[in-house]
């Protein structure tokens, strides 16, 4: 069988002085190609020269055997390629079923937009894929995970030889990854050949054919996933053997130093009560759409609760603003690092010191040789790529970029993080880092509360475990108690 798609000593060459060099690459029809590779090692890079927004320096891309150049985007699209990209991009004025037939929206008889045929359309492919998003919301209004579903939904419109997927799940709980791997499925089925770039294991070996690793920009290996184990695979992505993932400490439980009762937003959240200790760290998970982003910003003041009490240190607050949380040492690592996160063109020194510019302060205003000093440090300890003072961290890789959101909050030394998908596209190796800087935080005194949809890193993690069904807290378990079974079980119940 010949490849549907080609890449052959394919060399490009980027601005900060990262190359790929000599890319062998193919696809076969039906077949999924997953991509992995340490964050910076070029592996979106490939992806976005294959989706037509980076045109090759040298080397030769090959559609069904011919010998082609894409102009862009559109024309990548035009031959038959679709590109999903890490953050979702989505019009927010618009309605999911607007977004979701953008491209091919249905026209009534004078060329106006068929209104009645888009929503019957919208209708039947949610329904048949068993996804309950509202067609007619507007996109603003969905939480991140939402709208990577959305995104993977768009690849089942149109008419594609080719479907990349990077990172598609890191937002994801269980059941909306089943719905995306039914989504991959079908296309593989239809013929349609898959690159899949992820972090996550599992995935990888449940429906991946085979596995490419790119490294410092070259694709060093290239296997069938039926000659891997979950051991090996690691080792192929990292260069070492990790047996053990997540850091093993004994802690004590401390006071308790924050308390929700009662907490109601809008129709999202409904009662939450629970509370958190001193040097503990507490795990929340769920479904999409069951209230876990909307929880994280009522405790940071950046979404005002309309009914229920929070309580530091046994005394009643009110966070209004985010500025009221910093300042009683609350943090948050958000869950969309472009849009909350990221300061964009600025650079890596401003956007690690940001959050704790009091730290700096001198003689004579800011000691800039202390700060940049400090977030070198910081940096250092995530492993932040290339992490030189001057970078610009919009033009990262999405998972450094993830890091040095998280460093900005390391940084600012609170008493209590909240932590929504801080791993969020992240690689094996810093994933491990990220797990030790959680672990050393708590050693130190502080509580973290790690909202996430990876609930193997929650039960590997977290002293107690919530688990959010419905805007509701369906249950708070120790973590010898817990098991994902056990999880998924009260997740998904009505």
């Amino acid at each position: 069988m010949r490849p549907i798609l080609e890449l052959s000593g394919i060399s490009k060459r980027f601005g900060d002085g990262f190359a790929l060099e000599n890319i062998d690459l193919d696809l076969f029809p039906g077949e999924v190609h997953v991509v992995v590779g340490e964050n910076g090692s070029g592996k979106s890079a490939v992806m976005k020269l294959v989706g037509g927004l980076y045109a090759p320096d040298s080397g030769e891309l090959r559609l069904d055997g011919v010998p082609t150049s894409f102009t862009g985007v559109a024309d990548a699209k035009s031959r038959g390629i679709m590109y999903r990209p890490q953050e979702p991009q989505l019009f927010e004025n618009l309605s999911v079923a607007e977004n979701l037939f953008f491209d091919q929206l249905p026209r009534g008889r004078w060329g106006g937009l068929d209104v009645l045929r888009l929503r019957s359309d919208a209708v039947a492919l949610f329904a048949k894929l068993g996804i309950s998003l509202d067609i007619r919301a507007g996109v603003a209004a969905l939480g991140y995970a939402q709208r990577q579903l959305l995104e993977a939904v768009k690849t089942c419109v149109g008419t594609w030889k080719v479907v990349i997927f990077d990172e598609p799940t890191s937002a994801m709980a269980e059941p909306e990854r089943a719905i995306l791997f039914n989504i991959v499925r079908t296309l593989k089925k239809s013929g349609i050949g898959v690159f899949y770039v992820s972090h996550r294991l599992d995935e990888i070996l449940r429906i991946g054919d085979r596995v490419s690793v790119v490294r410092q920009g070259r694709v060093e290996d290239t296997r069938s996933v039926d000659s891997l184990d979950r051991e090996s695979l690691v080792h192929m992505m990292t260069g070492s053997l990790r047996t053990e993932r997540y850091p093993r400490t004994s802690r004590v439980r401390g006071r308790v130093v924050l308390e929700v009762r009662g907490l109601r937003s809008g129709y999202v959240l409904r009662d939450v009560s629970f509370s958190v200790h001193k040097g503990e760290i507490l795990g929340i998970t769920g479904l999409m759409g069951s209230g876990r982003t909307r929880l994280a910003q009522c405790l940071f003041g950046a979404v005002e609760s309309t009914a229920g009490e929070l309580l530091l240190d046994g005394k009643p607050v009110l966070l209004k603003v985010p500025t009221d949380a910093l300042s009683r040492g609350i943090a948050l690592v958000p869950e969309d690092r472009s849009e909350n996160a990221i300061l964009h063109r600025q650079d890596l020194v401003l956007n690690v010191a940001v959050a704790s510019l009091s730290r700096y302060k001198g003689i004579a205003g800011l000691n800039a040789d202390f700060m940049r000093s400090l977030v070198s440090d910081y940096s250092s300890r995530l492993g932040v790529r290339p992490g030189r003072p001057s970078d610009r961290p919009d033009k990262y890789s999405g998972g450094n970029q993830q890091k040095v959101a998280i460093a900005r909050w390391l940084a600012r030394r609170s008493r209590i993080y909240i932590m929504d998908e801080p791993t969020r596209g992240i690689d094996v190796a810093s994933k491990v880092d990220v797990y030790n800087a959680i672990a050393d935080l708590v050693a130190k005194g502080a509580s973290v509360i790690l909202i996430s949809s990876d609930i193997e890193e929650i039960l590997g993690l977290c002293d107690r475990i919530l688990v959010l069904a419905g805007g509701r807290i369906a249950c708070d378990l120790p973590r010898a108690k817990a098991t994902q079974e056990l999880i998924l079980e009260y997740a998904t119940a009505e």
